[in-house]
Formats: C-alpha cells, structure tokens, sequence
C-alpha cells in the first residue's frame, strides 16, 4: 500500500513542472515585448531610407519610405514604385496624397501608418489577455539578421502576426497578418532598409509637380455623437471596446455618418452607419473578403451598415448583426 507521502511526490513533482513551465512562458513573453517596444521607438525616432515590397488582396506594392525625427516631430515620405505614381508625405499634423493619374491632391489630418498596425508601436499590456506573445526563431532578411516575435490569438476573433525584428537597429524587416486558417493574408518585406544620421530635407519633398492639381481637403471634422444615440451595439467580441464615436462626413456623401472605431488593443473594426442616398444602386449585403480586409453589410430599418476591419469574418459578423436602434 502506498503511503501518503510516497502519493504525494509525483503530484508534487507534476505542480514543480507545471509552475516552470508558467515561468518560462511568462520570461519569453516579456522578452517578446520588450523586443517590440525597441522596435516602436526604433521605427519613430530613428532616421532612415528603404525599400519595401508590401502585398495585400492578391495586390503587390512596391514602396520607398524616407522617415526622418527629431525631438519634435515625425516626417515620412513614401513613394510608389510600381503602378500608377503616387507619393504620400506625413507629418505629425497633416497626410498629403499626391495623385498624378487623376491630376489631384488629397490632405487629410496626420494618420498612422498603414503598413503596420500602429498598435505594435505603442502596446498594451492588456494584450495578454487575447494574444499570446513568444519568440520562435532567429533569420536574416535584407542582409540584416532579425529575431522572430510570434503573436498567437487566444480565439477566433482575431488574427496573428509575425515580426521579423533587426537584431542590430531593432527596426521591423518583414511582417505578416496571418488569419483563423494560418494562411498568410497580408506580408511587408523590406529589402533594402539603411539608417542615417541625417536626412536631407529635400528628400522629403515631394518630386512630383503638383501644378495645376486639384487640391482636395478633408471634409468637416468629425465631431462627438449627441447623448441622443439613434444606435447601439448589444455584443461586442471579447476584448473589444469603443474607441471613438463620432459623426463626420465622407467623399461624396451629402450626409453625416455615424462612425464607430473599435479596438482591442491591436486589431481595429471600423462602423459606419448612414442614410443611403437615392441614387445608390448597390450596397454591401453579407461578408466580402479583400485579403486580409473583411467587410459585412446590411440593411436595417431604412439604413445601411457597414463593418470593416483586418479580423476575421466573424468577428465582423458579430459586430454587424449586433447593433440595434436604442429604445
């Protein structure tokens, strides 16, 4: 007959393991994040000058980045490479878009970068909740070595990544959106990527001459929903939250629209709401897929909706088939 003891032992050495391996997980996870809070100073307040393929939705971009920084402010240019030219100049207040093939220009308030979530730049802690964080490997991209950082979700409401990190100027050297099935949905590889001292201003000016371009600016700024809300969203995916509601005008669009921003951190879902005009003669009905892009609409009580966002469709399924009009 076995003692208390002697039963207690395997137990005790099976809590020993379990509590290491916790441990372990816990260690590669902070070194995870600490590698990707190098890598968003890195990439806002170093100086330097690359070249990079970026291919979504069966689409291949060809881009040239100059991102210079000082003590007070971002600037970036980025230059198409392929395809129609186009240049897009930002800075801390305003986004300039240079569009030869349609003779125009299109300013818009500064926003973030759309070749990689700006998110990562500034993250969340509460992220663990909804992601798992490891490193998985070391590799070489563009002639530089990288570390590998892995970013898991804990469900099916969102997407992974995988960042191939500089081991040497900690900037990003190669990303991918990976979705619910593991296939890659969305991939930015620099193939050339050098830091500078110093940037020349001109570089950051654009070469393209906009003389006698139309110059086209953001409509009216967006302002907060009244207390009044005509809609609700009853159910949201875990982890996401409102991040801002606002009403504000689009192109071509005579009426307001009621915009949602979702987030959970990382993963962002956007919400539009609006009065359809007379003259429209298709709307988004269920799910449309545009690479790493899901988009779901519909129609309720004389509106259309729209919820689009990089997560899977079920997520914004979820979203869509939530939103009631408030009692």
């Amino acid at each position: 007959m076995l003692n208390r003891n002697s039963r207690s032992k395997p137990l005790n050495g099976l809590l020993v393991g379990c509590l290491a391996w916790s441990m372990a997980n816990l260690a590669l996870a902070d070194e995870a994040h600490a590698w990707l809070k190098r890598m968003g100073t890195a990439i806002k307040t170093l100086n330097y000058v690359g070249t990079f393929v970026f291919i979504h939705a069966n689409h291949v971009e060809s881009m040239r980045v100059i991102h210079a920084a000082d003590q007070n402010e971002e600037r970036e240019r980025l230059i198409s490479l392929n395809g129609s030219p186009r240049e897009i100049i930002r800075d801390s207040n305003q986004l300039i878009c240079i569009i030869p093939e349609t003779r125009s220009v299109i300013v818009e308030k500064s926003r973030p970068r759309k070749y990689i979530p700006e998110a990562l730049l500034n993250l969340d802690q509460g992220l663990d909740k909804h992601y798992l964080f490891h490193i998985v490997g070391k590799d070489r991209v563009a002639g530089m070595g990288a570390i590998i950082i892995a970013i898991k979700p804990r469900d099916a409401f969102r997407y992974g990544y995988r960042l191939w990190i500089s081991t040497d100027t900690n900037l990003l050297l190669k990303s991918e959106v990976v979705n619910e099935h593991g296939e890659i949905v969305e991939q930015l590889v620099f193939t050339e990527l050098k830091v500078q001292e110093k940037i020349d201003p001109a570089l950051l000016k654009p070469e393209i001459s906009i003389e006698g371009f139309t110059w086209h600016r953001e409509m009216n700024s967006p302002r907060p929903m009244p207390k009044e809300r005509l809609w609700q969203i009853v159910r949201l995916p875990p982890g996401f939250k409102p991040q801002m509601h606002m009403e504000h005008g689009l192109p071509n669009r005579r009426m307001a629209v009621e915009h949602w921003v979702l987030t959970d951190g990382l993963a962002t879902v956007s919400v539009y709401i609006e009065k359809p005009q007379a003259s429209a003669k298709e709307q988004l009905q269920g799910v449309s897929t545009m690479g790493a892009i899901n988009a779901y609409g519909t129609a309720l009580e004389g509106y259309q909706l729209i919820v689009v966002g990089e997560v899977p469709k079920v997520t914004v399924m979820m979203i869509g088939q939530s939103i009631r009009k408030t009692p």
